[in-house]
């Protein structure tokens, strides 16, 4: 395994048999610091690892086994008393079970927790080691009510009574269930459960980013349908721890780191798979804290939320563009299935070569049907029998022709006649005469005195009068 400044990827090529070859020296293994490194981003600090489990310089110092010593005159020294008291208490309080409010929660930079546990009217001081940490599935701050179980001590550098904590839930019946609601509330309002804020998938995915323990068997079970489905896709782990105090805000700083990637950067995911196998509810606690919901929201890689089993519902599953079950349905909804491509790629080609053959099938079937036919074997007959229509088409075309030409001959004939008849001279050809003074026709005696000249038009010719009174004729 490598050792960076930061969590280790994996670039898997999602053809693992087993989880053993996560660690092989053989398999390309490309480091966090070097991908971010290669995207121009600076790694961040790990947090301390879990097993560490070094206590701190205030860790309580066991109590002798030793019988105090008492001088003749009964004095005991300090040293006498505390180890005789921290006997007592262990004696007497070595299993505990306390209830009471959280009061001065700190986490050392070694991952051990200091806390009082109070009520209206006492305290006393706790101390969590780093180890035991993991087995907290909230986030834990000054006003909670928690009911803690552990051991109790007396630290006898300062002679305090104490409480060795080895868990600590949250107290009170459906207090869980309670943060469970009231934060579903929250993000409901605020919109980030809404259909139209989710990103759509991709379809043939490159590289798919996992983020989850990386010795669990959900990482197995995601590895093992990824091979089966769609084994082109590469597969970059950042293994987080999935429980305990420190989960929550791994989850979330995995998730912005593989965002933190560039878009053309060529390791970047297209798709992220976060999530665990099952457990208690306190086990999957962690996919209910509200960094890690916010975080889904804000990622632009589409993430499939896959946590515990079917039953189990998570904050993070409403968050999440998509929800799966388990993890193994995760790997399918972010893949498709090989085989369905190839029965669809099978039935494209299938449609393509009857689309292909389809015209030339009917033009098969046609020039058969032509050469099959009379036609075909009598070409002569054939076209004696076109020229013979040709011939009687082109005969009925010149009778009608000739008979549409008499018709308009009667018909411009008999417009002749009549433009004849409404000729003005035509009543002259009749005997008849025009009388013109001045180039106007005379229609009445009345237009005319003694002495004017008129014209007289008759058929063959004019001559010109002079009017003169009846009496001087």
């Amino acid at each position: 395994m490598l050792e960076t400044g930061f969590v280790l990827f994996y670039v898997l090529p999602c053809r693992l048999p087993d989880l053993s070859c996560l660690y092989s020296p053989d398999r390309s293994l490309l480091v966090a610091a070097d991908l971010f490194s290669s995207a121009g981003l600076d790694p961040s600090s790990d947090p301390a690892s879990s097993d560490d489990t070094a206590e701190s310089s205030a860790a309580e110092t066991p109590a002798s086994e030793n019988e105090s010593t008492v001088d003749n005159d009964g004095v005991l020294s300090v040293t006498e008393l505390t180890e005789g008291l921290g006997a007592l208490v262990e004696k007497h309080y070595g299993d505990v079970r306390v209830e009471g409010e959280l009061s001065n929660f700190k986490r050392a930079a070694s991952g051990h927790c200091y806390f009082t546990l109070k009520d209206d009217d006492a305290q006393i001081r706790c101390v969590m080691w780093r180890y035991l940490t993991q087995h907290i599935y909230f986030e834990p701050e000054d006003g909670l009510l928690v009911r803690i179980t552990g051991k109790a001590s007396v630290y006898e550098r300062r002679g305090d009574l104490q409480i060795l904590v080895n868990s600590m839930r949250r107290a009170g019946k459906g207090a869980q269930q309670e943060a469970f609601e009231r934060l579903k509330a929250k993000l409901k309002a605020e919109g980030l459960f809404d259909r139209d804020r989710k990103k759509p998938l991709p379809t043939f995915p490159r590289r798919i980013g996992v983020v989850t323990s990386g010795e669990g068997a959900a990482l197995q079970d995601i590895l093992s349908v990824l091979e089966r489905r769609f084994a082109a896709a590469d597969v970059i782990l950042c293994p987080v721890p999935v429980q305990g105090i420190d989960a929550p805000q791994a989850i979330a700083n995995a998730i912005a780191r593989f965002n933190a990637v560039p878009l053309d950067h060529d390791q970047r995911p297209e798709v992220l798979i976060v999530g665990r196998g099952g457990g208690s509810a306190e086990d999957l606690w962690a996919f209910n804290e509200e960094v890690v919901a916010r975080t889904i929201a804000d990622s632009d890689i589409p993430i499939i939320s896959a946590v515990g089993h079917e039953t189990d519902v998570s904050i993070a599953d409403f968050v999440a563009d998509e929800r799966a079950a388990t993890p193994s349905m995760a790997a399918e909804i972010a893949v498709p299935d090989r085989r369905d491509l190839e029965l669809q790629i099978r039935g494209l080609t299938d449609r393509l070569r009857d689309a292909a053959m389809r015209p030339i099938d009917g033009t098969r079937r046609r020039v058969r049907h032509l050469i099959d036919s009379r036609t075909f074997h009598e070409p002569v007959r054939r076209l004696r029998d076109m020229q013979q229509r040709v011939d009687g088409i082109v005969e009925q075309l010149h009778r009608s022709a000739s008979r549409m030409i008499e018709r308009r001959r009667h018909v411009v004939e008999r417009l002749q006649d009549r433009i004849r008849a409404a000729h003005p001279k035509a009543p002259l050809r009749r005997g008849y005469a025009m009388i013109e003074r001045d180039g106007q026709i005379v229609r009445s005696v009345a237009n005319l005195t003694t002495g004017d000249r008129v014209q007289i038009r008759l058929d063959d010719g004019h001559r010109s009068a002079d009017i003169v009174d009846e009496g001087d004729e």
